[in-house]
Order: structure tokens, then C-alpha cells, then sequence
């Protein structure tokens, strides 16, 4: 009866620790965390939404925001609070002659790939098919459509937001312009909850992707020749680099060209005259199938650790060097790896300030990644993590706030670089209660 009354006020589906459904619903998507929530209520509708935010604010429990759930620390739940469960916020409306998507919080990237793809269009989102379009979109967003068409949050147009009276308000450039700047870089979970995105949709037919491998002995050429081709390429292309440890696989590039095959084959050529790799594929495929084929097959947890870093300028031999000697020490009986995937094109033809996204110059980003099965090798692959995060600081600048990391000092700077201070102006101005906080959402001061 207690936990009945308890719930009193909200509205949607509500998930308490009684309900048969608690275990899934209170579950991390990394499974280094396990945390208990008091209620969940997935949102059904924008009331929805506002009941949760007032419920809250009267129960003075803490409360998270959760679109995808796939906050690398898990911030979007949190022990003894509530968690506002946005996933079930999954309308569209597509106007193809405007060339604009009115669409949920909710949606989950491939599901929404699919709906767009009915109407013959696209946003450049991510590749992973159950991450939250909230989540990536508003801490940037990038995808292998990113350096023809921008990050995500540079399609979107306008945003409806409840903010921390429980009132629907509605942001693009005409209102609410600081708040529109912030969400775009910086909005997950420090100003309000987003329950819908107008995004600017591109049209988008046939596509070609490659793979191609070489061994591990081959990173510090492979690694030289793809900084000075990936990043510089025509933007219709988007290439990525991905480095295993020495015997958890080798090096491996994909990547998408917005066009035919053709096309593609002479893309590559820079590559494949420096470097010939050990085997190439190309294929020519439909956006959606291209989609479907980088999604892979649907992993339901994992436990993990990764960091980022951002490269300005191309890595010198020092810094190949050390990328690779931490590659070689990786722990044994872990999958351990780092990834670079390359900016330029039209991320980089908006102005640093022009969103609260400030990373628009980096040549590329980098993951660090480490994934393990056996509970006693987590401070191993943690510790991996953060010394290869450190040993690479003289050679890198910045991190980036989708690939959130507890270990990094000071976040603040990492993430927003001097965008920092005016986001924290917008929140004293939208949230000045600080009633959307979590461990790293953006502070008043």
C-alpha cells in the first residue's frame, strides 16, 4: 500500500521494485554498474513527462533522464531516485516536401533508420541500433553520414522541452535561443527533458561501404597514412579506424561513401597505394542496409570501460609509438582496442561557438576501449584505460561528452572547452534550482 502511494501523481508505465519488471528495467547497459532505482515511468505522452518532473520535485528524491540508457557510467539511473524513462516517446511526422522529421525523444537509432527510410530519407546519426537519438543528439552525434551532412544535433531545428516547472516550452533559433545553443553539445540532462526533435532530413538512396584489414605490425603506417587521408577526404566519405590489441585482432577501416561503388574505389585509392591492406571489400547497398550491416547484431550488456581524446593535429611518430606500446601491454582475457573516427568536412565548417559542441577542428576522435567477462579483471581494464588516456594527453586535447568518463578531472573543460561558461550561464538562467544534476551535468557555477 505504501509503495502505491508512493507513486501517487505519476502518470505512463510504472516500474517499482515489486513489479515483476524491475530487474530489466532497473538494468545498466554497462554492467559495471547495478543500481536501484525507487519507481521508473516510461513516458507515454509529454504529461507524462511533467508529472515525473512535479512527483519528483515534491518526493525531493533525485531523478535521472534516460533515452537509450546507454550512458557509458550509467548516469542515466541512479540508486533510491527515479528514473524518467523517455523511450516510449516514438512519434513521427515527416514532411518530405519541407524536408523535415518531427520526432520522438524516444526512438532508438535503427528502429527510427527504418521509419525515416520509408519516406526515403535521413539524419547522420550513429551506427550502435539501440542507442537513444536524445542522448546522441544532444551531446553532438556522430555517424557515418556526419562529414557530408554535420553531427547530429546540427539537423536539428527545434526542440520541445519540459523544463523544471513542468511546462512545455519549445526552442530553435527564434526562441529560447540559448537554450536551443546548449542543447545542441551539452543538453543531456542538465536544462530540462526533451520529449520531442524537428530535424532537417536529407534524402538519401543508394550508398557503397568498405572493409578492409591489416595486421597488427602494419598500425604505425596504417595509422600515418589514415590521419592525413580520413579526415581530408571528400566529404561524402566517412572512414574510421579501429586497433585491436596485438592478439585480440588486428587493424581494421570501415566507412561509407554517399554514392556507387565506383566512387568509392577511387576514394580508397590513397589508402590502398599506401598501405595495401590484406583483404578489401566494397560493397554498394541501400542506406538502410548499409545501416543494418554496421548495427551487427544486438549486444544486450556489456561491462566495459572507454575514454576519448580528440587529435587537432596529426599523431607524430612518439605518439603512434605510445598508442602502440599500450596496445601491446593490454590485459590478457579482455577485447581492448582503440578507435578513430575522422571529422573534417561539414563538422568542421561550423564555428566552434556556433553550438554548444565546441570540437569542430579536431582531425578525429579517439575511443579507448576495453571490454572483459570475468568480475576480477575489471581494475586491470580500468587502469589499461585510463594510462593509455593519460600517456596520450600530450598528443591529444579534449574528450568527447557522448563517450562520458568519471576519471577525467576536469570534464568540464574536456567536453565544452570555452563553451563551458556560457553553458553554465544558460543554466543559471533555465535551471536555477539545479533541479537536473547528475554527476556530470552542467553546474551553475
Amino acid at each position: 500500500m505504501a509503495m502505491a502511494a508512493n507513486t501517487e501523481g505519476l502518470t505512463g508505465r510504472i516500474v517499482t521494485v515489486d513489479s515483476p519488471e524491475y530487474a530489466e528495467a532497473s538494468r545498466s547497459f554497462n554492467a559495471r554498474f547495478q543500481k536501484r532505482p525507487l519507481v521508473i515511468v516510461y513516458c507515454q505522452v509529454t504529461e507524462d513527462v511533467a508529472h515525473a518532473i512535479r512527483w519528483a520535485q515534491r518526493q525531493r528524491v533525485p531523478f535521472r533522464i534516460r533515452c537509450g540508457g546507454h550512458s557509458y557510467e550509467a548516469y542515466s539511473v541512479v540508486d533510491g531516485g527515479l528514473v524518467v524513462d523517455i523511450s516510449e516517446l516514438r512519434q513521427l511526422a515527416v514532411n518530405v516536401q519541407a524536408g523535415t522529421a518531427k520526432i520522438g525523444a524516444g526512438y532508438r537509432l535503427l528502429p527510427l533508420y527504418e521509419a525515416l527510410s520509408k519516406y526515403g530519407v535521413a539524419i547522420p546519426g550513429g551506427t550502435c541500433p539501440t542507442v537513444g537519438v536524445s542522448g546522441l543528439t544532444l551531446g553532438g552525434g556522430y555517424g557515418l553520414l556526419s562529414r557530408h551532412y554535420g553531427m547530429t544535433c546540427d539537423s536539428v531545428i527545434e526542440l520541445e522541452m519540459v523544463n523544471a516547472r513542468g511546462i512545455v516550452i519549445r526552442a530553435n533559433e527564434r526562441q529560447h535561443r540559448e537554450l536551443f545553443w546548449a542543447c545542441r553539445g551539452a543538453g543531456d540532462g542538465s536544462f530540462g527533458i526533451i520529449t520531442s526533435f524537428t530535424f532537417r532530413v536529407q534524402p538519401i538512396r543508394d550508398v557503397a561501404y568498405y572493409s578492409m584489414k591489416w595486421d597488427f605490425a602494419d598500425m604505425p603506417r596504417v595509422v600515418r597514412a589514415w590521419q592525413q587521408w580520413a579526415p581530408l577526404a571528400d566529404s561524402r566519405l566517412t572512414a574510421l579506424l579501429n586497433v585491436s590489441a596485438p592478439k585480440q585482432g588486428g587493424v581494421l577501416s570501415v566507412g561509407v561513401w554517399i554514392g556507387s561503388e565506383q566512387g568509392l574505389r577511387a576514394q580508397l585509392g590513397p589508402m590502398l597505394t599506401q598501405v595495401p591492406p590484406q583483404s578489401l571489400n566494397v560493397r554498394a547497398a541501400t542506406w538502410l542496409d548499409t545501416a543494418r550491416h554496421f548495427a551487427g547484431q544486438p549486444v544486450a550488456q556489456q561491462v566495459f570501460k572507454n575514454s576519448s581524446a580528440y587529435v587537432y593535429e596529426p599523431l607524430s611518430d612518439a605518439a603512434i609509438d605510445t598508442l602502440q606500446r599500450l596496445l601491446t601491454q593490454a590485459p590478457e582475457g579482455s577485447d581492448n582496442m582503440v578507435s578513430m573516427d575522422a571529422y573534417g568536412g561539414a563538422i568542421g565548417r561550423v564555428p566552434s561557438d556556433a553550438t554548444a559542441f565546441v570540437h569542430r577542428q579536431a582531425r578525429f576522435v579517439m575511443q579507448y576501449q576495453a571490454y572483459w567477462y570475468r568480475p576480477e579483471d575489471a581494475s586491470n581494464n580500468t587502469r589499461w584505460v585510463e594510462r593509455l588516456r593519460q600517456a596520450m594527453l600530450p598528443y591529444t586535447r579534449g574528450a568527447y561528452r557522448d563517450y562520458c568518463d568519471a576519471m577525467i578531472p576536469d570534464w568540464q573543460a574536456a567536453y565544452f572547452g570555452r563553451n563551458a561558461e556560457r553553458l553554465r550561464r544558460v543554466k543559471r538562467l533555465y535551471d536555477p534550482e539545479n533541479w537536473f544534476h547528475y554527476e556530470q551535468s552542467i553546474p551553475e557555477m
